[in-house]
């Protein structure tokens, strides 16, 4: 898991996949808060985003995502949330993986779980069988969120 702010995702760049992942970047980077909601290809079956508008949920309500073909890069156009960064390890499944849309849930445990506080201008990338909560709300009267999340093939970190 990494969080930080945009400006700063150089860091992060894969040494042998420098043209994709700054594809990637300069794609999102492209994203307003008025983009439409759904899925924006960049490449096929490699690079696409999904651009998501909706109101955070409380803390009981979330779920612990995890993938294994796919790296999430998340970041909010608009809005504040909390996403939580959950070793899969400590937790009990919820749902097993479901191979058609790269996801398995797993129940919350929040002595487990690390925080992040999620503000346009930063990002948190979740690397391939972490286990992440995203979308939950940061006070008891959350605004809607604008968010991109944009998926990256594992294939681009190898």
């Amino acid at each position: 898991m990494i969080f930080d702010n945009l400006c700063d995702w150089r860091r992060y760049i894969p040494r042998n996949k420098t043209s994709e992942f700054c594809q990637a970047i300069e794609f999102l980077r492209k994203f307003t808060p008025d983009i439409e909601d759904g899925k924006h290809v960049l490449i096929e079956n490699l690079i696409y985003a999904n651009v998501q508008s909706y109101n955070p949920k409380p803390l009981a309500e979330g779920l612990v995502e995890y993938h294994q073909e796919f790296v999430d890069l998340q970041t909010l156009l608009s809005g504040v949330e909390t996403i939580y960064y959950c070793p899969t390890a400590m937790l009990t499944e919820h749902t097993p993986y479901n191979a058609d849309g790269d996801y398995g849930l797993y129940n919350f445990d929040a002595d487990s779980a690390t925080a992040c506080k999620m503000e346009p201008g930063n990002f948190a990338i979740f690397f391939p069988g972490e286990g992440h909560m995203p979308c939950i709300a940061c006070s008891d009267h959350p605004a809607p969120v604008k968010k991109v999340v944009l998926k990256l093939h594992k294939s681009l970190f190898e």
